[in-house]
């Protein structure tokens, strides 16, 4: 398990935090680890992503919506992610090759000690619920 990866298990050990289901990624170039959990939005639970790797990023990604991108919605959605790129620095969302609308947040994670790694991501949860909280259900209208 690469470092950053060792560091928010020990973390989320620590705080006695059990959501997260832990995979290594075999075989990968990068040593990549996949902590996958759920934020509850809306009564929704959206699948989230802590992806770690061997470079000087950490990703979140949350799948806000499945299958969000039609033939009929197409031009609005992709307006809407536009629009929200354009006001939210931390947050990128796009459609993935099966319309899902995707969040994704890079995380500048350089060196080679990570014992604040856990503060961070956790620090950076709060922002994306806080986020979520208020711009869930305008971009779901959009979507619907």
């Amino acid at each position: 398990m690469n470092k950053k990866a060792e560091a928010f298990k020990l973390y989320l050990e620590g705080k006695e935090i059990d959501s997260f289901a832990v995979e290594e990624v075999k075989d990968d170039e990068q040593g990549t680890v996949v902590f996958r959990s759920h934020v509850l939005v809306e009564g929704q639970q959206l699948p989230t992503l802590v992806i770690l790797d061997n470079s000087v990023f950490a990703m979140m990604r949350v799948q806000i919506s499945p299958k969000a991108q039609t033939e009929e919605n197409e031009l609005a959605v992709l307006k809407l992610a536009n629009e929200q790129n354009k006001k939210f620095k931390p947050f990128k969302l796009y459609f993935d090759a099966e319309g899902s609308l995707i969040l994704d947040i890079c995380m500048l994670m350089p060196g080679e000690e990570f014992s604040m790694i856990g503060d961070e991501i956790y620090s950076m949860f709060d922002v994306l619920i806080n986020f979520l909280n208020e711009n869930y259900r305008p971009i779901m209208k959009e979507i619907w």
